[in-house]
């Protein structure tokens, strides 16, 4: 009975958490981030570190319009699914191969989010880390995050490359940049080898320093402001609660799952695995594997999430207030339907420190 009260409680959270960010009094950074915490993503695990979406998709030209919906990328779909048709196919290919075979089904043999990606995006902010997940070394120069642009075509070509985003590209206040750094941060600082680090030559001649900013860019501030900017659009808040879907909501399993493109390795999904039954080396590995591939986050909700309206989307975004601050939700996780405020008890490519099952 106490649990139900609790996920009763959570449920209420989650409800008016929506409230506020359908009406434009949450803007998109901090729900996400609230839905990060729910869903038990934290800063301080590298496994289960927050997501956050790609919406832009251009990092080529000169100049940016954030008034046109060409620049953004289609939050309707997950990462495998956007870039050429062979490339999904090639994905949905391996899922009838695997149901004919008998075996559990998926479709992409890598994660959006494992803590070999993370670490691939703030190797020059907290390179120890990287250097500890590679036994002392450095990935290769031409495996590490070089470049916006190259990175944003990886992940839109690839059939090893799947990732998403993290906090640090639209936090303007660099909260998320002081979580894994002792060092002194600001927002962008984790695009900037200020430390000197020696990251290698890549075979074309190149030596990795900063990571090169699209044109558009004056800096890396200028370029999380920008982002930033881009999250809290007008376009993508019109979109968000279909990202939201795939990665926290009703397309994240199951066969809505199946019809988005949008099927895991089944460790990632903490329902597939029998905990009890587990013990000895099966244990130790299954958690190895868990934490080298990453985690799908506790799925929060049951049913389709509402758009935000029309009217929340053209207020003032909070991260722009100064007498506002977003932060993110502590709670425990559950499952929650959207129909009613009670919530329903669920149990719920560039980098080579990254687990992909090919």
């Amino acid at each position: 009975q106490q649990q139900q009260q609790q996920q009763l409680v959570l449920g209420d959270d989650l409800t008016a958490l929506r409230h506020d960010w359908q009406s434009g009094r949450l803007d998109n950074y901090g729900y996400l981030m609230a839905l990060n915490s729910a869903a038990g993503r934290s800063f301080n695990d590298l496994s289960q570190y927050p997501v956050l979406p790609w919406v832009l998709c251009d990092y080529s030209s000169a100049q940016l319009d954030l008034d046109d919906p060409r620049v953004y990328r289609d939050l309707r779909k997950p990462i495998g699914a956007l870039g050429a048709p062979s490339r999904v196919e090639t994905f949905r290919q391996r899922y009838r191969e695997l149901l004919v075979m008998g075996e559990t089904p998926f479709m992409y043999g890598t994660h959006y989010s494992s803590p070999g990606y993370v670490l691939f995006y703030l190797v020059r902010q907290s390179p120890e880390y990287m250097l500890r997940l590679q036994n002392g070394r450095f990935d290769r120069a031409d495996r590490l995050f070089a470049s916006m642009d190259e990175t944003w075509r990886n992940v839109c070509s690839g059939v090893a490359d799947v990732k998403e985003l993290i906090p640090e590209f639209y936090d303007t206040e660099s909260h998320a940049a002081s979580a894994l750094s002792s060092r002194p941060t600001y927002p962008g600082s984790f695009l900037v080898n200020s430390s000197g680090l020696d990251l290698g030559r890549r075979q074309n001649g190149d030596t990795v320093n900063d990571v090169r900013l699209p044109p558009w860019a004056e800096s890396a501030r200028h370029f999380v402001r920008t982002m930033r900017q881009a999250l809290e659009s007008e376009h993508v808040s019109a979109q968000l609660h279909h990202w939201i879907d795939l990665v926290f909501g009703y397309r994240q399993q199951g066969e809505e799952a199946v019809r988005a493109d949008n099927v895991f390795y089944p460790l990632s999904y903490r329902d597939n695995i029998d905990w009890q039954r587990l013990a000895g080396d099966e244990l130790e590995s299954t958690i190895a594997q868990i934490n080298e591939f990453g985690q799908t986050p506790r799925q929060l909700f049951t049913e389709p999430h509402p758009p935000r309206s029309s009217s929340g989307s053209r207020i003032k975004p909070l991260h722009l207030q100064q007498s506002t601050t977003t932060s993110a939700l502590t709670v425990d996780s559950s499952v929650v339907s959207l129909s009613s405020s009670s919530s329903s008890s669920t149990s719920s490519s560039s980098s080579s420190s990254s687990a992909s099952l090919l």
